[in-house]
């Protein structure tokens, strides 16, 4: 690529590598040349000057170099198409060939008999494949004077248009993937006298046993689809599709309503092809998944097609599971977490996943249990917003910054009844800003900042009677301090501050009880949004957390929070990081070098015992996410899903995986675990995955689930993204649905598989 293309361009390149790519090749075979035919309308006859403005007539390969009859022609490494209609500056004019500067694209040559008057009589054909003569030519375009020989490609061709006795030919390229790109098929001109037979080539090339390799449906997808394109002839042209879902959110300002098209998925063998569509039935992008063969890598897009994207895989394609949910409820934003759960209702966040925490909407919003019917919702705009609920789950009380409404910051504090929505009462805080909401026993906590602007912290402290709002008492903590409250369910007002913790009774403010811990040796973990470890909170099901670990001090305690006991500690280093399993076994990660623990480039993680005090066993990796059922812990190590037996240690079974075994995939896997039965269910990059968990062979995906991950909701998405219970499966998507499946009828239709 020339050295012109732009920082912006660059900078695209770099932050779409987290993104994705697509294109392909087609293998050929050769052959030799014919004679000179005369050029159709000849650039140095005077067609075309330096700085003139063109349109292009028909789709144009863009070269990075100018061609030569020295050129290979299965070696050109194209990039970037111009589309019919494109307007363009030529900037020089060399024979048959122009040459193009652009800001976005770089340096590109583009052949001027597709900006001719002849290129607009091109008529786009139904792929066609051609038989050549061994003598026969590949020409630049109708006429050209620039020609190879057939050699060069083989005597095998499709043709994807027509003019005249002319046909335009794919010529793929020998090696379509290279670095972090995708090289796309040129097309070239053949003679119709050099050709010796023709056929149509078969219609559903994906949708049945068409006998066509995969390699060469990838270029034709390449070439003949863009946005636009009708779903009328992607069908025509792969046939029906194994599977159709809702799309993900195809509306890119998060100020205006979702849109949500439909996805076809192509699923072969060697690879999976999916297609979007608007809701008018256009094609809006698609991607094929391919398994990777070394390292992982994201996803890429060929040229500047970016909603055309290509995967390699970590893990193979899984097959699709049908499977019919009990309800599914559609929300108005892009990701939905579950926060709380009652009898009657579910509770949810909505977030439109707005980069690194940052968002122009989210919502608090509650749906029947049984039905999936939504029965209230609350917005918060662009502003945060705290969520707790009572004992009892009847109310929740939510802080929030922004009153969307209003259309300005409006700090509030409001209790509402879940069952139907009804704001029971409402405080306004004096500031919209540094406020922290949190609760214990029947009381709601306010933090409050009383000015952001100066060095030193001085806060007050409000405790706030939870059914009327009335305020109970306040004190005024100077300083650096923390609340370490984790809910309704304390049963103090917990306070750390100048190297003691106090329990405040939350009726009258006095000290139940408090302990010196010191000052911290480090940054409590638990507050870095990045975070995913520590306790995983069970919406549907939560854990008594009367006894938890907190950083206290040099080390980690195992509290009891009504009486100050400590019942265990665990040191506390800043390379180390530990996910709570239960009250005995914490599984811990090490990092082994680097000078800060994300920073490190191995790790270890061990099994810690806090009953005997003392190290189980120790793997390679990260292991995260764990889960302990009977003799087991569920993992997950460097991201692929795994099992080990808790005694010893040793690695009963791991996923299938086509990535490296150095290579970290945490980042593919957003949801906790959910047991069900004979099953393990994870959200495994877009998938809802199903694993037998007795030998972890993937069983496939279940239908008309898109799931994943978003920048700092890691928390939301382990605690809220997948919940089993006996009765039911609840699962939050990435395209504003949150859906229900009957427990036994999900298992069930596995069972069959």
């Amino acid at each position: 690529m020339s050295l012109r293309v732009s920082i912006r361009k660059r900078l695209f390149i770099g932050i779409t590598a987290a993104v994705c790519i697509s294109l392909v090749g087609h293998p050929t075979q050769r052959t030799q040349e014919s004679a000179h035919v005369v050029f159709a309308d000849a650039a140095e006859a005077g067609g075309f000057t330096s700085g003139q403005r063109v349109t292009i007539q028909q789709k144009a390969v863009l070269f990075p170099k100018a061609l030569s009859k020295n050129s290979h022609l299965t070696n050109l490494k194209v990039s970037y198409y111009g589309a019919k209609g494109e307007r363009l500056r030529l900037t020089s004019v060399k024979g048959e060939l122009a040459f193009i500067q652009s800001d976005s694209r770089g340096d590109l040559w583009l052949p001027t008999w597709y900006v001719s008057k002849e290129a607009a009589q091109v008529k786009e054909t139904f792929p066609l494949s051609l038989q050549l003569r061994s003598s026969g030519s590949i020409y630049l375009a109708p006429g050209s004077a620039m020609k190879w020989p057939v050699s060069q490609t083989g005597t095998s061709l499709i043709a994807v248009a027509q003019w005249k006795d002319w046909y335009g030919v794919m010529v793929a390229p020998s090696k379509w993937k290279e670095d972090y790109r995708i090289y796309r098929p040129a097309m070239m001109w053949v003679q119709g006298k050099d050709t010796t037979a023709k056929k149509a080539m078969p219609e559903a090339l994906l949708g049945g046993d068409s006998g066509v390799p995969t390699d060469v449906v990838r270029n034709l997808t390449e070439f003949l689809f863009k946005k636009g394109t009708p779903s009328s002839y992607v069908k025509k042209l792969l046939g029906e599709p194994q599977v159709r879902e809702t799309s993900r959110n195809q509306e890119m300002s998060s100020n205006k309503p979702m849109i949500l098209g439909e996805t076809w998925r192509y699923e072969q063998r060697d690879a999976h092809y999916t297609v979007t569509f608007s809701p008018s039935g256009k094609l809006t992008s698609s991607e094929w998944v391919i398994p990777g063969t070394g390292s992982f890598e994201r996803c890429y897009s060929p040229g500047d097609d970016y909603e055309f994207t290509y995967r390699f895989a970590a893990v193979p394609p899984q097959k699709t599971i049908e499977a019919e949910p009990d309800w599914r409820n559609q929300g108005n934003l892009n990701f939905t977490f579950l926060l709380e759960a009652s009898e009657d209702v579910l509770l949810l966040k909505g977030d439109d996943g707005g980069y690194s925490g940052m968002h122009d909407n989210s919502s608090l919003y509650a749906i029947d249990r049984s039905t999936g019917k939504k029965l209230w919702q609350e917005d918060a705009g662009f502003g945060w917003y705290t969520a707790v609920t009572d004992k009892e789950r009847e109310h929740v009380t939510m802080y929030s910054a922004y009153n969307p409404e209003v259309k300005d910051y409006a700090a509030r504090v409001r209790h509402i009844r879940l069952s139907d929505g009804k704001v029971i009462w409402e405080v306004k805080p004096k500031n919209e800003f540094g406020l922290t909401m949190t609760a214990a026993a029947d009381t709601i906590i306010l933090d409050e900042a009383l000015n952001m602007n100066e060095t030193k912290t001085e806060s007050v402290l409000s405790v706030l009677d939870q059914e009327t709002g009335k305020l109970r008492w306040k004190k005024t903590l100077s300083g650096e301090h923390r609340l370490l409250n984790a809910g309704s369910g304390d049963t103090y007002v917990l306070v750390e501050q100048n190297g003691q913790l106090t329990a405040y009774d939350p009726v009258t403010g006095k000290a139940a009880w408090n302990v010196k811990v010191g000052k911290r040796a480090m940054d409590d973990p638990t507050q870095d949004p990045y975070f995913i470890g520590g306790y995983r909170y069970n919406p549907v099901s939560p854990a008594d957390m009367t006894t938890r670990w907190m950083l206290l001090g040099k080390e980690w305690v195992l509290l009891n929070t009504e009486t100050g006991a400590r019942e265990a500690v665990y040191p506390a280093y800043e390379m180390e990081r530990f996910e709570v399993l239960n009250e005995r076994y914490l599984l811990v990660q090490r990092a082994l070098n680097g000078e800060y623990f994300s920073g490190a480039t191995a790790y270890e993680s061990v099994l810690y015992d806090s009953l005997e005090d003392k190290e189980l066993w120790t793997v390679k990796g990260k292991a995260a996410r764990g889960v302990i059922e009977e003799e087991r812990v569920y993992l997950t190590l460097n991201g692929i899903p795994a099992a080990i037996d808790i005694e010893s240690g040793s690695i009963l079974w791991k996923m299938e995986t086509t990535s490296k075994a150095g290579d970290d995939l945490s980042h593919l896997v957003s949801s906790s675990y959910g047991i069900l039965d004979s099953y393990l269910l994870v959200s495994l990059e877009s998938d809802l995955v199903v694993l037998n968990k007795e030998d972890g062979r993937s069983l496939g995906r279940l239908h008309n689930v898109v799931t994943g991950s978003v920048d700092l909701r890691e928390v939301y998405t382990k605690n809220g993204a997948l919940n089993v219970t006996e009765r039911e499966v609840l699962v939050g998507t990435v395209n504003g649905a949150f859906i229900r499946y009957d427990a036994r009828a999900l298992k069930e239709r596995l069972d069959e598989l």
